[in-house]
């Protein structure tokens, strides 16, 4: 499976989570300035790319959140 963009995987996240940016950014440990400067396009000058412990921590974020709906669903079956 391939790696979204890093774009799309940032906007996914958010939407996923149901956060702002700077909770996004506060929740993964990431300076809220920084974390701007990731979601930026590839082409922008202050556009940087997301070292892979920023990947995992977001995605950390999302596995939490996506175990913790399930638990919700199993015990409202």
């Amino acid at each position: 499976m391939t790696r979204p963009s890093q774009q799309e995987f940032l906007r996914a996240a958010k939407i996923e989570l149901g956060l702002e940016w700077d909770e996004l950014a506060e929740r993964a440990g990431i300076v809220p300035r920084t974390f701007k400067n990731y979601r930026l396009p590839d082409d922008s000058g202050n556009h940087r790319t997301m070292p892979e412990l920023a990947w995992r921590a977001i995605q950390d974020l999302l596995d939490k959140h996506r175990r913790s709906q399930k638990r919700a669903a199993k015990k409202n079956a």
